[in-house]
């Protein structure tokens, strides 16, 4: 007992450690501080073209006036434009402002400019653009295409803001860089010429940086990331084996009392992010849906009412409990799931430590996860293509997520029930081994809504015992 125990403080501290880094912090601040952004371009992707798309969309039968329907699209294209469309500049401003707050500089919107700044040192002298009309491109000088400030530039700019800021900190604090004026200056100006030549030999670093690529390698820095990183990274998580073996490590940890996000969300959101982007790119220029596992995949599909789908553990507990404090429990816990909010069973049924409960937990998703794969493989759903936040209701979210298509509702109603007859037995076993039928354990219950936990799928940037407390004043 000492000895699992001994292990158990071991991964434990390593979680601590991995969630309180600053770098992951500020990664996960910088994702969660985007998310408005995501849903608001899915909610105009949605309504540009599946709704009033021209010939195809649902009111085109009514208005029967494609020119009109194309004039109302320019709208949502605008709007798509200050969000998806420049994803890589929001990403790259927003973790670079996050990683100086979590490094407590005083000034940090200087490190979300600099970021600014030498996301666009990276971007090509000439780039291929394709006319209206035309078939082939021709080569362009000083324009910057919407693909590199989109999809494509995600993890440039994420090198580029934790790099920089970096850079440019550890230089703005060096005591012979400031340039320091008297007398009535204002705070303005003189946090300007303080900052000076840091700014200025943080922007050459970067500019003779991008130099040397292009010139040692004959390609740019755009080009280089996504060779060696970008592409990497989405083939390991958008791929069926990478993507459980991650899965597997979320729920193992979660089961463990462990919350996975320090260590398992940030290899797997950021790929999975830009996955769900270059799906969201490819619907709205009518092409073929390239990813099959994007972001929102785990939640539709397999984290049905949150990690471990434990939607169908509450289901199962009012279709077969014999335990009247269970059936009480369940029907505390019951509405929260239905917003993806777990936390109360995973801590307070519980869930966690649960030798019997922890099998269909860990294992049960990655079925379903697989059985959601091959239906989108061979054409049974649709490919995911709206970015829904993680606390949409189930059903609801599938649909809007597939653009409209009201198979993956069907579907995700059918991996309800696959988890619900998967968590029965296992739910009998467990309360065999119950001695007393007692009522509801309210304590377990608040104790679990004060647990010191982020949310499952909340992104937060501590591990502190006041991370819960907003679900806590929920309730």
């Amino acid at each position: 007992m000492k000895k699992k125990t001994k292990i158990l403080d071991v991964i434990s501290n390593f979680a601590q450690k991995m969630g309180s880094q600053v770098h992951f912090r500020s990664l996960r601040d910088g994702f969660v501080q985007t998310v408005p952004f995501l849903v608001l371009a899915g909610v105009f992707i949605l309504i540009n073209y599946v709704i009033i798309a021209p010939e195809t969309g649902y009111i085109a039968g009514l208005v029967h006036n494609d020119a009109l329907l194309a004039t109302w699209q320019e709208l949502g294209s605008k709007i798509i434009n200050g969000s998806l469309s420049c994803y890589s500049l929001l990403i790259g401003v927003l973790i670079s402002y996050s990683l100086a707050k979590n490094k407590h500089y005083e000034n940090p919107i200087y490190c979300s400019v600099i970021t600014l700044a030498v996301i666009f040192i990276f971007v090509p002298i000439v780039n291929a653009v394709t006319p209206n009309g035309a078939e082939k491109a021709v080569e362009v000088a000083s324009i910057v295409p919407f693909d590199l400030l989109g999809t494509a530039g995600v993890f440039t700019s994420i090198l580029s803001a934790l790099l920089s800021t970096e850079l440019f900190i550890f230089l703005s604090r060096q005591e012979k860089l400031k340039i320091k004026l008297t007398g009535g200056i204002p705070p303005a100006v003189a946090q300007s010429f303080n900052a000076l030549l840091a700014i200025m030999i943080t922007l050459i670093v970067f500019g003779f940086g991008s130099f040397a690529v292009h010139q040692l390698t004959k390609m740019d820095v755009h080009e280089l990331i996504n060779k060696v990183i970008q592409a990497p990274m989405l083939h390991l998580t958008t791929s069926l084996p990478g993507f459980l073996v991650l899965c597997f490590v979320t729920n193992t940890l979660f089961s463990l009392g462990i919350h996975p996000s320090g260590i398992v969300n940030p290899i797997l959101e950021p790929p999975l992010l830009a996955a769900m982007n270059q799906n969201t790119e490819a619907f709205k220029n009518g092409t073929d849906i390239p990813n099959i596992i994007v972001l929102p995949f785990r939640d539709l599909y397999g984290h049905i009412g949150g990690t471990g789908s434990t939607i169908a553990l509450i289901i199962a507990i009012f279709l077969v409990s014999r335990k009247k404090s269970n059936r009480q429990f369940a029907k505390l816990a019951g509405p929260l799931e239905i917003f993806n909010i777990n936390e109360p069973v995973i801590y307070g049924f519980p869930v966690v430590m649960n030798p019997v409960i922890m099998i269909p937990f860990i294992f049960g998703p990655l079925l379903s996860f697989a059985i959601a794969y091959f239906a989108t493989a061979i054409g049974l759903v649709s490919k995911i293509v709206v970015y829904v936040p993680w606390s949409t209701p189930p059903l609801i979210n599938g649909y809007i997520a597939s653009g409209g298509d009201i198979r993956n509702s069907i579907l995700q109603l059918f991996l309800i029930a696959f988890m619900v007859v998967i968590y029965i037995p296992f739910l009998k076993a467990h309360e065999s081994s119950m001695t007393d039928d007692t009522e509801v354990n309210t304590s377990a219950f608040d104790k679990a809504l004060g647990k010191n936990m982020e949310n499952e799928k909340e992104i937060t940037s501590t591990t502190d015992s006041d991370d819960f407390s907003d679900f806590a004043e929920f309730m």
